[in-house]
């Protein structure tokens, strides 16, 4: 071997040196920077040189990359487990905000509401003619529905708040999606297909991004032979290489309100997340907030249906000389079963009496009229009824609006009863509540201005109780449309079902938490900057410096015996 290329074996050792002090010192300089991995100096020996008679020597030491200790497997498992705690935080952000809203362990809570409205139709019954206790139920119905008004507005606050969230979260996604492509451009251009090294604080960089998109929406990616990494939800491509193909929030109207949909701006192609804050804010929008609106809007209904349907029949201490229905359809002329009437309610075939009463002698006159919905428009009806009525004492028409308005002549008054067909409760005539849903849900005005016209008698029995009693009776009578329960069971049990997924969802919060910080540790053991490991690699590297310099030392000073004895 040459002096030469003894020099050239110091020299490598010096640079390998202090190239490795150098990744030593970066490690510790960013030892609580986020996001950082150490970085290792991996040294390999230079190509030896050959002597003679298969004899090689070796030519020194020389830096082969500066690698970052990155456990891929390891980063895919916490980048899901960010994914699943940000999704059960948002589960149990939503829950929580329904149950409080319910609000059903107060004695304001719509349960109690539910009991005192229904408990004042029993002391009405007591007490039939009282008109104080009639204006205690008017009192008792209007509050209920007022508090059940309220509290649909409440939920649909929450699902407005969601759609915001998401609007929010997708823009932001979205645009870290734009920086990771441009991430992976660099690199490329960077590494030059693996040419230039590794590019590490840019590939840092990207893996920070990728975590955050991780809290927002479960990724999966793939890195391409040189370097670009493709970003994917399930097996739709979000990213390839350096070009992102965007996400998008679509908003569509729908029967029952606003759909909204994840879709990939390139393509429009459907995204469907199971995890991440957007993968949770649709399902807390579509399984738990859409549904308890709907569990209130069914309440609603059949809690207006069933106490007008009795109602409807029923007779207070005095009668309409005047009534319109407080249901009007869509379309008149269509048939009253057909969907172009917009009937909330349904009408079987039957009858309904329509008792005329005249004033002054007490005479009263009964007409049935008998119902057919799949043959009978409004405007049938209405003539059917004109028909019916004894000359002079009444006329039936339908208002601009399509509601069905009768009325009596002067000195007379119209009742009704025996209603088969749940006509009179349909249309709103003779009810007690106004409204079809949670969001019109009222009491009929007309009996708000006069308790006597609170239906408490059937039977135009003077001083009876029987609507009153049936109607204090629908609190446990059980409901063939709530699948057998009563109006306050059903309601109880979507409530305790709420709280049975309140709580799940707080334990999955926690025991996802205890996951990622688990995970993060193990990162954190693998990827993290030991000082006391870095202070040793460090001390390692500068003796290997030292004695690179005392190696050259000494090949100098051989040189210059050599010199001296030439």
């Amino acid at each position: 071997m040459s002096i030469n290329g003894a020099l050239q074996i110091g020299q490598s050792a010096i640079l390998a040196s202090q190239a490795a002090i150098q990744v030593a010192g970066n490690n510790m300089a960013n030892a609580a920077t986020p996001g950082y991995n150490r970085q290792v100096a991996r040294l390999s020996p230079s190509r030896p040189e050959f002597i003679g008679r298969g004899g090689f020597v070796g030519t020194g030491v020389q830096l082969a990359r500066i690698q970052r200790t990155v456990d891929v497997a390891l980063q895919g498992r916490a980048r899901a487990a960010i994914s699943d705690q940000n999704s059960a935080e948002i589960d149990q952000r939503f829950l929580n905000a329904i149950e409080t809203i319910r609000n059903e362990l107060t004695d304001q809570d719509l349960s109690s509401r539910l009991s005192a409205f229904f408990n004042s139709f029993s002391e009405l019954a007591n007490n039939p003619t009282d008109e104080a206790v009639r204006t205690v139920v008017v009192q008792q119905g209007s509050g209920l529905a007022t508090s059940i008004r309220e509290l649909r507005a409440e939920h649909a606050n929450v699902r407005t708040e969601i759609d915001r969230a998401l609007a929010t979260t997708i823009r932001t996604v979205d645009g870290l999606l734009d920086q990771v492509a441009e991430v992976n451009r660099q690199i490329v251009e960077t590494e030059q297909g693996g040419a230039g090294g590794d590019a590490n604080s840019l590939r840092d960089r990207r893996d920070m991004l990728i975590d955050e998109i991780a809290q927002y929406i479960p990724v999966s990616t793939v890195e391409q032979p040189n370097g670009a990494l493709d970003v994917l939800v399930g097996s739709v491509p979000i990213v390839l290489a350096g070009e992102s193909r965007g996400i998008t929030l679509r908003t569509e109207s729908s029967g029952n309100g606003t759909a909204v949909s994840l879709r990939v701006k390139a393509d429009g192609t459907t995204l469907t997340p199971d995890g991440g804050q957007i993968g949770a804010l649709f399902r807390q929008r579509d399984d738990t907030v859409d549904p308890a609106i709907e569990d209130l809007d069914t309440l609603a209904r059949e809690l207006a249906f069933q106490v007008n349907r009795i109602h409807s029949q029923g007779q207070g201490l005095r009668g309409y000389s005047t009534v319109t229905g407080l249901n009007p359809v869509d379309d008149p002329t269509a048939n009253l079963a057909a969907d172009a009437a917009g009937i909330p309610f349904d009408i079987r075939n039957g009858s309904f009496e329509i008792h005329v009463t005249n004033q002054s002698t007490g005479e009263r006159t009964t007409v049935l009229i008998a119902v057919d919905p799949a043959t009978t428009s409004l405007n049938q009806l209405a003539a059917q009824i004109n028909a019916s009525f004894p000359g002079g004492t009444g006329t039936a028409s339908v208002t601009a609006d399509g509601a069905l308005r009768i009325d009596a002549s002067n000195g007379y008054e119209v009742g009704f009863s025996d209603d088969s067909s749940g006509m009179l409760a349909a249309l709103g005539v003779n009810s007690f509540f106004a409204g079809s849903d949670a969001t019109d849900l009222a009491i009929n005005q007309a009996i708000a201005d006069d308790p006597r016209l609170l239906a408490a008698g059937q039977g135009h029995i003077p001083g009876s109780n029987g609507a009153a009693l049936a109607i204090a009776g629908l609190e446990d009578l059980g409901v063939e449309s709530l699948g057998g329960r009563s109006l306050r069971g059903f309601w109880q049990s979507a409530t305790t079902d709420l709280a049975v997924r309140t709580q799940a969802a707080n334990t999955k919060a926690e025991s996802a938490t205890l996951v990622r910080e688990s995970l993060e540790s193990q990162i954190q053991a693998t990827s993290g900057v030991s000082l006391d490991e870095e202070s040793i690699n460090m001390l390692s590297y500068q003796r290997q410096f030292q004695a690179a310099a005392r190696y050259i030392a000494t090949i100098d000073e051989t040189l210059q015996t050599l010199l001296t004895i030439v």
